[in-house]
């Protein structure tokens, strides 16, 4: 292997807000499926996931999306954060890799109406509006909204209490928050929708509760879902002024994302979301934080998107599947070419096998990759 490229951007630490990041690259959240399916509380093997991206040289971790209550579990392997009973467990899962030297992150959701019906057996949306075509979603009333809201802020404030270095807000892929955003799915005609102003009211007063109970002070992260596919008729220019109003209720950094579908305003090169990027950046202006995610494929375009200002971070999913110490591997190896595939491989075959690259052939160049 080469010598560490200490002198490139994407491996230079960061401040944003009251923390400081070791390098750009952050493990987008990923549904690990690693955790009791009785309870949400995370496994061991979690522990073990979470050390061994921290031991890989990882930035920033985001932990898979945690229920926020259990009417939000979109299925039984998911994280949960909605049992203070749960909170020791959380410290012990979290802990090493942050002494490994990584900062890592809740993800707060609740899937709405794209729970699997085999787990939350009446799925809630804004308007009763379908996302899962296996499940019929019942339309929420304003007390259950209220309580939603409640419960992000409770589930803000233990995971303050267990030592995540903060929350992200999942805002994205067609859940709850993403539900409340689009026009499709959000049909209501009272304060909570009707125009854009009243769609991201449920966002912003989710992020006014996490605010109040876990602090001021406690870094507050949000992915956002900027557009979906053309008939949930969010638009990027939509998205984006969503993004610019979310930044003044007090998120510190944002992750650009999708909506629900695949959105058209995208490109086939990497990144893909470069254009969602773009609008975001003109909306919020140059000096707030965004992360990317989706499509980097090579160290040298992840540097060109940093050295463009466009964002301040690079944000991985499958890359991280396939090789958990990739950061190592991109800093010391000659080869800047990430080793994954979009096979859909990783996904567990049977429960409690949880998330693991199965393409051989992408296995085999890392391991040439390391030994190189």
């Amino acid at each position: 292997m080469t010598g560490m490229a200490t002198d490139s951007l994407l491996f230079s630490p960061i401040t944003i807000g009251s923390l400081t990041l070791r390098n750009r690259l952050m493990r987008s959240a990923t549904a690990e499926r690693m955790v009791d399916p009785r309870n949400g509380a995370p496994t061991p093997r979690l522990r073990g996931l979470y050390l061994t991206l921290a031991r890989g040289g990882v930035g920033t971790i985001v932990a898979g999306h945690a229920f926020v209550a259990l009417s939000g579990r979109c299925h039984a392997e998911m994280n949960s954060l909605a049992d203070d009973a749960l909170i020791p467990i959380w410290q012990a899962t979290v802990s090493p890799a942050q002494q490994a030297g990584a900062r890592v992150f809740a993800q707060l959701n609740h899937g709405g109406a794209s729970c699997d019906p085999a787990v939350t057996a009446v799925p809630l949306s804004p308007s009763g509006v379908n996302t899962n075509p296996q499940a019929q979603a019942r339309m929420m009333s304003e007390s259950e909204i209220t309580e939603i809201i409640h419960a992000f802020g409770q589930a803000a404030r233990r995971a303050r209490e267990i030592g995540f270095d903060g929350v992200q807000l999942h805002g994205a892929h067609g859940y709850l928050i993403s539900q409340f955003l689009m026009p499709r799915t959000n049909r209501r005609s009272d304060a909570w929708g009707g125009d854009p102003q009243r769609r991201r009211a449920f966002l912003l007063a989710v992020i006014a509760e996490v605010r109040r109970q876990a602090g001021s002070d406690y870094p507050l992260w949000l992915k956002l879902g900027i557009v979906g596919s053309p008939e949930d008729e969010l638009t990027s220019a939509e998205g984006a002024e969503t993004a610019a109003a979310c930044f003044e209720a007090g998120i510190e950094c944002l992750e650009i994302s999708n909506a629900l579908g695949a959105p058209i305003q995208t490109v086939q090169e990497e990144p893909c979301f470069l254009p969602l990027a773009q609008a975001v950046r003109k909306a919020v202006g140059p000096d707030k934080p965004l992360a990317l995610v989706n499509g980097f494929r090579t160290r040298p375009m992840m540097e060109a998107v940093l050295a463009s200002g466009l964002v301040q971070l690079v944000s991985l999913c499958r890359p991280f599947i396939a090789d958990p110490a990739l950061v190592l591997h991109l800093a010391q190896g000659a080869d800047t070419q990430v080793q994954y595939t979009r096979c859909g491989r990783c996904w567990p075959d049977k429960p409690g096998e949880g998330i693991a690259c199965k393409n051989a052939a992408v296995q085999r160049r890392i391991h040439a990759q390391t030994e190189a």
